[in-house]
């Protein structure tokens, strides 16, 4: 008996990574890359569990019950492995899983924020921010359900920088929620009365209602859903199907040769990367109550430091007692737990 890895997923965070105004992924042209010696420095001293936990839901953890599937933790993420025998095929090594899983069968993992900071250096798109728009992440290898347009699958670019590309619309991020609250409910220890599924069961056999209205309650109770995860820090799932369907790509989880299933000979390897923060840099000076704000935004990074001097400055930024200049303070970089959001812009401040 063997374990192969099914999928291997890293989830990787800028802050975490950069050093200073170096990057371990640019976003921009403009931006300085980290050398690669830099980089492997970088992981060796990265963990993903700093700021952010993978649950797996409760149907995901019955199918690993079923398959003899296990999940094991790394520093950079997460692997799921399944037990199979290897088998001689035409010459080539395979290996067989000991329980065959059906190809509809769907993993998925919900992605929660642990850091109370997180958002604070986390670039989010306004779309996922705005508490209106009923939206949510979505990393996978299969189309989503009542997403209209074309939506970025994992398995195309290995992954990918969280933005707009992985955010589900309304209908998507609904559909989603409704469908991991389906397939939970068989495997929930009691019968919830208030559960997702419940709730919505009572909304269709209510005979008073109208079908618009029905469908305008069921809505409204899955936005709600929506909008108390987020607020629990829920960035996103991750949710990985055996035999995709996705446009036109081969976008299965395991190797399909008609009525043979076998472990894929090369393991689907994902990197699910977070933008760090850009902030204006606003220094206050409690001895004289001057203040000096940084005409450009800077990344925030937990390491490597940014220098700042006169040429960060403009009149514009500056409010100093008379006959004061930049020179006279010192200028440390900023903590993540001072961040304010001002007209749409970040400001970080720093007291001196």
């Amino acid at each position: 008996m063997f374990y192969k890895a099914l999928f291997n997923i890293n989830i990787h965070h800028g802050y975490f990574l950069d050093s200073g105004e170096e990057k371990f992924l640019p976003v921009n042209n403009s931006d300085d890359e980290m050398s690669d010696e830099d980089k492997e420095t970088a992981l060796e001293n990265f963990k993903f569990s700093d700021y952010i936990r993978v649950i797996p839901t409760k149907a995901t953890q019955q199918h690993f019950k079923n398959y003899r599937i296990i999940m094991r933790a790394h520093s950079q993420g997460f692997r799921v492995l399944i037990s199979t025998l290897e088998t001689d095929v035409s010459g080539d090594t395979k290996y067989v899983p000991i329980i065959t899983p059906q190809d509809e069968l769907t993993f998925t993992f919900e992605l929660q924020a642990t850091d109370p900071y997180f958002y604070n250096y986390t670039q989010f798109s306004n779309a996922y921010k705005d508490e209106e728009q009923f939206r949510i992440h979505l990393f996978t290898n299969i189309e989503p359900s009542g997403q209209a347009n074309s939506f970025e699958n994992l398995f195309e670019n290995d992954g990918g920088v969280v933005d707009n590309s992985f955010l589900a619309r309304g209908a998507a991020s609904r559909e989603l929620i409704r469908s991991i609250a389906e397939e939970d409910v068989a495997f929930l220890t009691t019968n919830d009365q208030f559960s997702i599924t419940n709730s919505i069961r009572l909304i269709e056999a209510d005979e008073s209602l109208t079908s618009g209205e029905k469908d305008d309650q069921i809505e409204a109770l899955l936005n709600g859903v929506i909008a108390s995860r987020k607020k629990k820090k829920i960035v996103g799932y991750i949710r990985l199907t055996i035999k995709g369907n996705h446009l036109d790509g081969d976008y299965d989880l395991l190797e399909i040769d008609n009525e043979d299933r076998y472990a894929l000979e090369e393991t689907p390897d994902f990197t699910i990367s977070f933008k760090n923060q850009k902030s204006f840099w606003r220094y206050i000076s409690l001895s004289d109550d001057a203040t000096l704000t940084t005409k450009n935004k800077k990344w925030l990074s937990r390491n490597g430091f940014i220098e700042i001097t006169n040429s960060d400055f403009n009149n514009a930024g500056l409010d100093l007692p008379p006959g004061g200049s930049p020179d006279d303070y010192t200028f440390p970089n900023p903590t993540v737990d001072m961040i304010k959001e001002e007209g749409g812009d970040f400001y970080s401040e720093i007291f001196i």
